[in-house]
């Protein structure tokens, strides 16, 4: 049955069941255009399955869909689209340096002794990783709105999906926009909250980095540095939330955004939202050392927290969809120091983010697919 909205203790809207209007995946999103005079999200190709669709909708008491001033705005102007090409630019030089001296030979051999059992072993341990992340931003979205896990996990698979298929953070802007639509959450409650689940997440990461010290010897300087603003970048975000969650009296406009911090005045969500946070870190550590496994690496398992600080820095800013370049360039870097060769280093890296972004597309096109079957059949049973 579909989704409807109850209201809480509090006033606020608190989701139940499973909503089945939800578009689940990047392909569902883009087969899909908001239309101007309404406030329906209609398919382009079918105008009679669309009308059945709204009427289904109307009749199953569904939550209309927001209208497009609800949606944050996106950011424009000359100078981002300077700094996009700037990094374009860099990126393809850092990406020739890097292949100018790969055997294509080399690359083949390392690619045919992977074993294909432990690599579908490091694709779940992704999904996984992908379930706790979304368990801690649905504790996190507790004193805003009550979501049902499994819908959690459609709108982090969603995001995870979007952000796979567009570049920059659109998996977070699509992850507000569906819960403005199922929630009616206001926006700024939903980007007040992410805020805090990266913050959050920040802290988990440090703690599982934090041993990298004491397990490898003769690290660079930029190691320990890094993990030092990583936990002063996370504390100072913190405190500042707390802050401004702390205020008695807000302004009008600044108070949905107020309200998603509240949890940050509840430090047991906190420490609930961080436990699931820590486990998805140490998933993707899982992950990193299956997939090395899988090539016969011969190098310390230590190594694996080195490349999962690279790659978290290297995709800090995210250029490309899914990372593409960014992703492989914080692998090569690292494995190389450990004196691995360089075929290896970019079979390890391009398997390593297949298992990542692979299992989410996969799932996230049956998903809207079979969301879209449920409305076909709804709309005949509503002609």
């Amino acid at each position: 049955m579909p989704a409807k909205m109850r209201r809480s203790h509090d006033g606020r809207g608190e989701a139940t069941g499973v909503d089945a209007n939800v578009s689940v995946g990047g392909v569902a999103c883009v087969r899909s255009v908001w239309r101007s005079e309404g406030s329906s999200m209609v398919a382009r190709s079918d105008p009679r399955r669309a009308q059945r669709r709204e009427e289904g909708c109307r009749t199953l008491s569904m939550k209309p869909l927001a209208s497009r001033s609800d949606f944050p705005p996106r950011p424009a102007g000359r100078l981002g689209r300077y700094v996009r090409a700037a990094a374009f630019l860099a990126l393809g030089v850092c990406v020739v340096f890097m292949i100018r001296r790969i055997d294509g030979r080399a690359m083949v051999r390392a690619f045919a002794q992977a074993q294909p059992a432990l690599l579908a072993i490091a694709a779940i341990l992704a999904v996984a990783q992908l379930a706790c992340r979304s368990m801690a931003f649905r504790t996190l979205m507790v004193p805003v709105v009550r979501i049902p896990w499994f819908r959690s996990f459609r709108y982090a698979l969603t995001g995870a999906a979007t952000s796979s298929l567009a570049p920059g953070r659109a998996g977070d802007f699509l992850r507000m926009a569906l819960l403005k639509r199922d929630g009616n959450v206001p926006v700024s409650s939903t980007a007040a909250v992410l805020v805090v689940d990266k913050i959050v997440d920040a802290t988990a990461m440090f703690l599982v980095l934090a041993p990298t010290p004491w397990l490898l010897s003769d690290l660079p300087a930029w190691v320990g540095r890094s993990l030092l603003a990583l936990a002063g970048l996370a504390l100072a975000l913190l405190l500042l939330a707390g802050l401004v969650a702390a205020r008695a009296r807000t302004p009008r406009w600044f108070a949905a955004f107020h309200a998603g911090l509240a949890v940050v005045r509840r430090p047991s969500l906190l420490a609930w939202a961080l436990l699931p946070a820590t486990a998805s870190w140490l998933l993707d550590f899982a992950c990193i050392l299956v997939t090395m496994r899988s090539l016969g690496m011969t190098v310390p398992a230590a190594s694996g927290l080195l490349v999962l600080l690279a790659v978290n820095l290297a995709i800090a800013v995210p250029v490309m969809p899914a990372n593409v370049g960014t992703f492989e360039l914080g692998v090569f870097a690292i494995l190389k120091s450990f004196g691995v060769p360089a075929e290896l280093c970019l079979a390890f890296g391009l398997l390593y983010h297949l298992a990542q972004v692979l299992p989410v597309l996969g799932l996230a096109l049956l998903d809207s697919r079979s969301i879209s079957r449920y409305q076909s059949i709804e709309g005949e049973n509503h002609p």
